[in-house]
């Protein structure tokens, strides 16, 4: 995020604050009222200190997949401590419209209300068809308004800087929806196991020509030293396709191109061509370098055989049994999945190294989009200042008490008892045996930390983050181990592993390397049509490729069908897109 001079981003927060005062002073439309207590020596209440009096209801809707660890015995989705704090402290009740076990559930409800043009939810997640077919019925709040009034000055300078995120919840000048934006600093690293390394004589790789000299090595020398030949050198999954959350090879792919590849996802990666026209990466033809590769390391057994079956978090078993020695993803894997390396091997140590870089010097990897989902909210919800009144708060908990919206009733967690136990003095929030808390105190009774997104977000759709809001804070921290953690993204950064903020470091030092994915647009007619069959092929035809079922020169006859079948058409819509939102 850029940095604003100090007078000016003072005089945002003042602008703010005192503009937050008057509207939650005010009547709301709903016929609630904020407090309009004032302390004694008649100065205004603090703009985060509001309670709705009578209390509203906001309506909203989710999914409720399985929750491990989310509930206390006797609590639930709807009932929760945190529930009833709302509508004590804040006077905001939460009510469920509904609550389904699957999206297309959810897909299904949606679509029934617009049918019968019943009243949706006043606010809930939508992205693709379902958004689209929301934004065509004119069932949407539009939010200009309530941006400018309401929304957290850093959550506005975000909106300005990455506007392109607004992009496809725009029609007709107006905004339509929320971006539920992601921090985004979740970049690839190389991770290697050091121990072989060093057990095999073997310096860390920093071309891909030496990278696959350590695979052969990890694949055929018998690091793990069990006598058996049950190593690879990579782990990957390969089931979605070279993109994913973890696992990816998307640094195999920039170390040959400027063209980022996914087959999963229609709408991703799309990259300026030549002409400086957009083109799907995965039918560029630079796309054969990386095929070629993967698919020469798949003969050789360096990949696992069964990686065409395996998801991200199937294809990291093999790393935390011992059974593979790199493994591309982002700076947290330190932590879980590859901390549990040491549980079958007590001496297992990985590292986060540098990109490889390709026969030419290109190293390269893709930006982890930064949003995906929109918060949107129905046309006829009325109480829009009392949503962002609760948002700002969430997102402010990241910045602390500095932030004129953090609530200081959450500086030391959001429930004691639940996040965090108070234990002689000291907070504890992980590790509670080990601090000596006893039993009877844990909050829950194995010991094991609750899971208080499902308290905490149903009505903003996820954790409020801002792009890169991490990365001050973890070079604060690699410079100065020691030094002292002011606001709540200093203490989660503060609780990083070693290995897991050097990992956040290097990732934070290669950010150049990122290829953005260059279309922001909805989702076209032509990727609502044909875009499940197109995945589909790319997909299989990749992984034809990479098994050897296909020869290399197969890719152009994918390509040939992918056009054929539709990416054409999908083509000219996203080049007219592109033209009229080129940067």
């Amino acid at each position: 995020m850029n940095r604003q001079s100090r007078g000016a981003r003072g005089a945002i927060l003042l602008s703010a604050l005192l503009l937050g005062i008057l509207l939650l002073g005010g009547c709301l439309r709903s016929g609630g009222k904020a407090t309009e207590d004032r302390p004694a020596d008649g100065e205004p209440k603090p703009i985060w200190d509001f309670k709705y009096d009578p209390p509203i209801t906001i309506t909203t809707a989710i999914v409720d997949e399985n929750r491990p660890n989310a509930f206390k015995p006797g609590e639930s989705l709807t009932d929760n401590v945190h529930t009833r704090w709302m509508e004590e402290n804040l006077g905001i009740v939460t009510k469920f419209d509904w609550i389904v076990s699957k999206f297309e559930d959810a897909d299904t409800k949606i679509r029934l209300a617009l049918a019968v043009n019943g009243k949706l939810p006043d606010t809930f997640s939508a992205d693709g068809v379902i958004l689209k077919d929301l934004l065509k019925a004119d069932k949407l709040l539009p939010l200009d308004e309530a941006i400018e009034k309401f929304a957290h000055p850093k959550l506005k300078e975000a909106l300005g800087k990455y506007a392109y995120t607004l992009t496809e919840v725009t029609k007709d000048g107006r905004i339509y929806g929320l971006p539920q934006l992601n921090a985004g600093d979740e970049g690839t690293v190389m991770w290697i196991r050091k121990d072989w390394l060093g057990k095999l004589s073997l310096a860390p790789p920093t071309t891909i020509g030496e990278l696959e000299d350590v695979l052969k090595a990890f694949s055929e020398q018998d690091p793990n030293g069990n006598g058996e030949d049950d190593e690879v050198g990579l782990a990957v999954p390969l089931k979605e396709g070279p993109w994913s959350w973890m696992g990816e090879t998307d640094a195999i792919a920039g170390a040959y191109s400027k063209q980022m590849l996914s087959t999963y996802d229609i709408k991703l990666f799309w990259n300026e061509d030549g002409n400086g026209s957009l083109v799907y990466g995965a039918v560029h033809p630079d796309a054969k370098k990386y095929l070629e590769t993967m698919a020469s390391w798949m003969a050789k057994g360096y990949i696992d055989r069964d990686a065409g079956m395996q998801d991200a978090s199937q294809a990291a078993e093999l790393a935390a049994q011992g059974r593979a020695g790199v493994m591309f993803g982002p700076f947290w894997m330190g932590a879980w999945p590859l901390g549990d390396a040491a549980k079958a091997d007590p001496g297992a140590e990985w590292q986060a190294y540098p990109l490889p870089a390709g026969p030419d010097g290109r190293r390269g990897k893709a930006q982890k989009p930064l949003y995906g989902i929109y918060t949107v909210f129905g046309k006829d919800f009325e109480n829009i200042e009392a949503w962002f009144a609760y948002y700002n708060k969430l997102l402010a908990k990241n910045f602390g008490p500095d932030d004129p919206y953090f609530d200081p009733r959450f500086a030391q967690g959001y429930h004691e008892g639940y996040d965090y136990v108070i234990e002689d003095g000291k907070v504890v929030t992980v590790n509670f045996e080990a601090e000596g808390v006893p039993k009877n105190r844990w909050p829950l009774e194995d010991g094991s930390s609750m899971d208080m997104r499902w308290m905490l977000y149903p009505l903003t759709g996820g954790a409020p983050a801002l792009p890169y809001m991490n990365s001050d804070a973890i070079e604060k921290l690699l410079a100065h181990s020691d030094a002292e953690v002011k606001t709540p993204i200093e203490q989660g950064i503060k609780a990083l592993n070693s290995t897991q903020l050097e990992a956040a470091g290097l990732a934070i030092s290669e950010r150049g390397l990122e290829i953005p994915n260059r279309y922001h647009g909805p989702l076209t007619d032509g990727m609502e049509k044909h875009g499940a069959y197109l995945e589909k092929l790319a997909t299989e035809s990749y992984l034809s490729i990479i098994y050897g079922e296909k020869p290399l020169s197969y890719f152009d006859e994918f390509v040939a069908q992918f056009y054929k079948n539709g990416g054409d058409a999908i083509t000219k819509e996203v080049n007219e897109w592109y033209k009229e939102n080129k940067p």
